[in-house]
């Protein structure tokens, strides 16, 4: 065998992200015509980004979805997400961002809301991902609206991503941007009924259902879920027997009313297990499904023994009430077995629901100990964590008889206290319950900052000062201020984080008080107000120099270096950052030095000290790329070539700013790749190469013109405009 022979073979193709349900696809059959329709919108050149599937509930529209997707799991290369609404929410344009950062590693729930559309936008732009967005009812009109502006600009971007909407019905915006590309989702062929009933009716009951293919047909047009009830019904009857039962559950058309045909499958089989009734009540609000490991430790623990689970879980699934996930361990209910147990489930009392909440605080819990790579291991058990929170929140609202937001809001109460009310005198256990739940949920919120979070928060606050705990008072007063932080309301964040400093001094909690001062300098910076800025950062050193903490001593060196270089203190800003700078070196921490390298970049070009600010720009290169921070290095490259610019080397200057162009589209970070296009053709204007300088300004207002940014369009016009008027030749 020659050497050549011996090292070819196939190429290995780099696994496509994803978080289909591969479990709707056991024993998926037919759907031939559909599934052809999908793969030639999903994969064809009309240009037409979003395509619609509609159709009455049981019709198979997320299961037929989820085959076409995974049909093209090679074309859409670069990954498929499926967004679905979480706990018991309606929908919100939050699921998408949050379902992106989960599957591919993105942090857009750490950008603003008012982004949230162009961030989106980026995601899928010149990419081949495939969104999937099920069940949009529920979004408000806003939502709605960001979610067209959304696939309109996809659209013009003639791209290959694409946009699968799931509904029963869809709003006419919508629909018009679909135009032809739509799915009126109904029952399979009768031809494709036998092959439905191989694969997926329950092996005892196969040749009895063929025997009636087309009975079964006539009383449910093909629709898959009912077909799957009555396959699951034969395991319990005769035919004979079901036929007989079946008119009582019909219409006057003579289908089957799926709804009742839901309510006689679970009575039944709950008559013929009495777990299953209890088992069922309990999972009603496992939003997302419940994991096995969940249902052994908490569903079933007082039910019954492991193997009678095993039995229980086996009849539910063969009978269609319940779906059983193989690949990711769980159990998944169908939302028509949900809505009737939610109409008509025993209820389980506040024990049950504290039993829920207390089980699921513990995975919360793990988010603060697994690194953010991994948080997608507890993602899929997010919407019973919502569910436990938001029951914390009503359990303590219904204590204090009003919404405790108000209560904590008043900076009287944190020396006033919170007077315990007499029903949680003997027993406080609620209390730290729902005190848990904030403090995971605090740590959790300042990486993906989730919506809802500050009644989550308050109401842990109002816990934490009920059963006397400063600490953790405070701390959750600052995480409120964090929050309203990132949403923009600044000025109201610094009230929250001065009534928690005021309470961390009071105790000499100096950790604690050095975040808070930290919070109140960066929340006057962003307020432009850096000499307000400054005392605080100088106070959090104070603080961080008793403790001994050298990198928290590092960071409060730098942050110091940030407050003076806003004040244009370049020379004091460089002595604090070659202060942090020593500590960085002695503990190896390369992605500290990378950043003070940077900062101490930016001190040297405001002291006009030009050729040592690009050595310092290097040497934070050479860092960012030894531990592959693709952002630091991106930063390095733009600020190479501002510094090559200033010193009118504008050929060093074009080499870094291409040199991030190519990083700007590998990392698909569009906008940043339209401002270097922009710094580009200023470039090429004191080169003197008009032609080019003119390309550079066209490709930056197109860049900007597809993400709707009409201020910048705005400017790249009229530097196009200006080249026309003033190049020696046309160009």
């Amino acid at each position: 065998m020659s050497s050549a022979s011996a090292t070819s073979g196939p190429t290995q193709q780099t696994p496509t992200p994803h978080n289909l349900g591969l479990y709707r696809l056991q024993g998926f059959s037919g759907r031939a015509a559909q599934l052809r329709m999908l793969h030639d919108w999903m994969t064809g050149g009309d240009d037409l980004p979003a395509i619609a599937i509609s159709g009455e509930q049981g019709n198979g529209k997320s299961t037929l979805a989820t085959a076409a997707a995974w049909s093209l799991i090679h074309h859409f290369s670069d990954g498929i997400a499926r967004v679905g609404a979480a706990g018991t929410h309606r929908f919100r344009l939050y699921d998408i961002v949050r379902t992106l950062d989960s599957v591919f590693g993105t942090t857009l729930t750490r950008i603003g809301e008012d982004r949230w559309g162009i961030s989106i936008l980026e995601q899928l732009y010149r990419r081949r991902r495939l969104l999937i967005l099920d069940e949009l009812s529920g979004a408000t009109q806003e939502e709605l609206d960001t979610l067209v502006d959304i696939i309109a600009h996809l659209h013009e971007a003639e791209g290959n991503s694409r946009i699968l909407l799931i509904d029963r019905n869809f709003s006419p915006s919508i629909a018009a941007l679909c135009q032809f590309q739509y799915v009126q989702l109904g029952g399979i062929m009768p031809d494709e009924l036998p092959e439905f009933i191989r694969r997926r009716a329950p092996q005892p009951v196969v040749a009895a259902a063929l025997a009636h293919q087309d009975e079964l047909f006539a009383l449910t047009q093909g629709r898959p879920y009912p077909l799957r009830l009555l396959l699951g019904l034969l395991l319990d009857f005769t035919w004979e027997e079901l036929a007989d039962l079946l008119p009582s559950m019909s219409l006057a058309d003579g289908r089957v009313s799926v709804p009742e045909v839901v309510a006689f499958a679970v009575e039944n089989f709950a008559a013929i297990q009495p777990q299953v009734g209890p088992l069922l009540d309990r999972l009603v609000p496992a939003a997302g499904g419940a994991s096995l490991a969940a249902l052994r430790e908490l569903f079933w623990v007082d039910l019954g023994t492991p193997v009678e689970l095993e039995q229980v879980i086996a009849g539910l699934n063969g009978r269609a009430l319940l779906d059983l996930d193989p690949f990711q361990q769980r159990v998944v209910m169908h939302p028509m077995v949900r809505t009737y147990l939610e109409q008509n489930a025993a209820m389980l009392g506040e024990e049950w629901e504290r039993r829920h909440a207390a089980y699921y605080v513990r995975l919360l819990e793990d988010y603060q100990v697994l690194p953010l790579e991994r948080w997608p291991e507890l993602d899929p058990e997010w919407g019973n964590m919502y569910k436990g929170a938001d029951w914390c929140a009503e359990r303590m609202e219904r204590l204090w008889q009003r919404p405790l937001f108000e209560i904590i809001a008043d900076p009287a109460t944190d020396s006033a206290g919170l007077t315990l009310p007499e029903e949680a005198q003997a027993d406080r256990d609620d209390l730290r319950l729902a005190r848990a739940y904030a403090l995971a949920m605090a740590y959790y919120a300042f990486w993906r900052h989730p919506p809802g979070v500050l009644r989550w928060l308050a109401t842990g606050a109002a816990a934490s000062l009920a059963l006397a705990d400063s600490r953790n008072y405070a701390w959750l007063q600052m995480s409120i201020g964090r929050r309203l932080f990132f949403t923009g309301v600044v000025e109201e964040a610094v009230e929250w984080f001065r009534r928690a400093a005021e309470i961390f001094d009071s105790r000499d909690l100096l950790n604690e008080l050095a975040y808070a001062f930290t919070d109140l300098g960066t929340a006057y910076r962003v307020l432009d107000r850096p000499r307000q800025a400054l005392p605080y950062f100088r106070a959090a050193f104070e603080c961080v120099a008793q403790l001994g903490d050298q990198l928290g001593l590092a960071t409060t060196y730098m942050n110091l270096g940030s407050a003076h270089y806003g004040l244009n203190e370049f020379e004091r800003a460089l002595q604090q950052q070659r202060k942090a700078l020593r500590i960085a070196v002695r503990h190896h921490d390369n992605q500290r030095m990378a950043s003070i390298y940077n900062s101490m970049g930016l001190a040297m070009e405001g002291l006009e000290r030009l050729d040592e600010a690009r050595q310092a720009y290097l040497q934070a290169l050479e860092l960012f790329r030894r531990i592959d921070d693709s952002l630091g290095i991106s930063t390095c490259y733009n600020n190479l070539g501002s510094v090559s610019y200033a010193q009118d080397d504008f050929d060093q200057a074009l080499m870094w700013y291409e040199l991030d162009l190519g990083l700007s589209a590998h990392r698909g970070a569009w906008t940043d790749m339209a401002a270097t296009l922009h710094n580009l053709g200023h470039v090429a204007l004191e080169q003197e190469a008009w032609p080019r300088a003119l390309a550079y300004f066209q490709q930056s207002r197109d860049l900007y013109a597809a993400f709707n940014l009409g201020d910048y369009v705005r400017e790249e016009d009229e530097m196009i405009a200006y080249i026309r008027q003033n190049a020696p030749e046309p160009v």
